[in-house]
């Protein structure tokens, strides 16, 4: 027994020292890393490897889909002109706090958010002396939307805005990668504007090869949205997925000792483009006569304004397309002032997106801002 126990503390010995040896390796090639091929006069690299960051996050979107009324559908209803609808969807900033801690650039940050109703929200990132690399997850529902009707008629030229409420509430999923790899690591450091494990001491640039994926799904599929579904063409919920990549160039400006400014402007052309839609009709149509009734069964919304008690929407099958190559734009803009081994920053980035779906045009523009405050140690 005495031997068994000796050869078991022996082993678990054994293992800490491997895992420890492990550690020391990876830690090793990480600090060899962060000074590879770096100009010292340019960039220095802290004595102190560790930061804390103490982050506040603010996200928000906007989501603008037009869609043309087909000629076809207008002549069928003894309607001359050209109408377009088009519907905004622009929730409440998301905001959150969080920390994150790392090594040299390398780390995780979890972040709480600070009121309810503003959905879901998760970032991981990473920053080495050349690349960055981040993920950012959102999900939200929300009942607010604009509504707009323009267009032409007998009476000549109409333009309609309302601030409008959906029934039930629409559900948003987006999720974006987006990374970054800069040509001038010897004299340009990323990280030094972007999560402080480097410091920049004098102004360079780069040119940057900036790269992304986008996802986002907007489903409004209800029986009470029954009538928005049918102003959309039937479109009751969108999937929109695109790759892009693009070339463009980055700046960090050192003014004075401490301050950097950094900028990066990268337009991007998205050369995986694809939406599939998912298609609805309802036993009502908004485009009806009083009393009337379609020869497929469809009848006329009450006079009164009344909703319907039997309203009610089906599926009518799926359409995908794969758009041609388009035009994006990603920019960044970030502060850093440096305290000793104490630091403050904060950064915003815009992301605008075109996608074609038939007659449906949907612009999507994602923005966040954040703040700092960390660390070294």
């Amino acid at each position: 027994m005495l031997i068994a126990m000796l050869c078991c503390q022996v082993q678990a010995q054994e293992k800490k020292n491997w895992v420890s040896r492990q550690w020391n390796r990876l830690v090793s090639f990480i600090d060899e890393m962060s000074v590879s091929g770096i100009d010292t006069n340019y960039i220095a690299i802290p004595e102190k490897p560790w930061q804390i960051i103490l982050r506040y996050n603010a996200n928000d979107m906007l989501l603008r889909s037009s869609t043309k009324m087909s000629e076809e559908t207008l002549i069928s209803q003894g309607i001359n002109g050209e109408y377009e609808w088009e519907t905004t969807v622009s929730p409440n900033t998301s905001s959150s706090i969080g920390l994150w801690v790392g090594y040299r650039g390398y780390g995780l940050g979890y972040s709480l958010s600070l009121s309810k109703g503003q959905g879901r929200n998760f970032l991981f990132a990473a920053t080495g002396s050349r690349f960055s690399i981040s993920l950012r997850l959102r999900r939200f529902k929300t009942n607010d939307m604009g509504i707009r009707l323009s267009g032409f008629d007998e009476d000549g030229k109409f333009d309609w805005k309302s601030e409008g409420h959906a029934d039930d509430p629409l559900s948003v999923h987006t999720t974006l990668v987006d990374g970054y790899y800069m040509l001038n690591g010897k004299r340009f450091s990323h990280a030094a504007a972007y999560d402080q494990s480097a410091i920049q001491l004098r102004s360079a640039g780069s040119i940057v090869v900036g790269a992304s994926w986008f996802y986002t799904s907007l489903n409004s599929a209800s029986d009470n949205n029954a009538i928005l579904i049918q102003t959309m063409n039937g479109i009751g919920r969108t999937q929109i997925y695109e790759g892009s990549i693009g070339l463009g160039y980055t700046y960090n400006w050192v003014p004075t000792k401490n301050l950097l400014v950094n900028v990066i402007a990268i337009p991007q052309f998205t050369l995986y483009n694809r939406a599939k839609a998912y298609l609805y009709e309802s036993n009502y149509d908004i485009f009806l006569k009083p009393g009337e009734i379609s020869p497929d069964g469809k009848k006329a919304l009450p006079v009164d304004g009344t909703w319907p008690d039997d309203f009610a929407i089906t599926p009518k099958g799926t359409a995908e397309k794969h758009g041609s190559i388009s035009l994006n734009f990603d920019a960044r803009m970030s502060v850093t002032y440096q305290l000793g081994r104490y630091f403050i920053n904060a950064y915003g980035q815009v992301n605008h997106y075109n996608h074609y779906f038939g007659d449906n045009h949907m612009k999507i523009t994602d923005w966040s801002v954040n703040g700092s405050i960390g660390i070294r140690l």
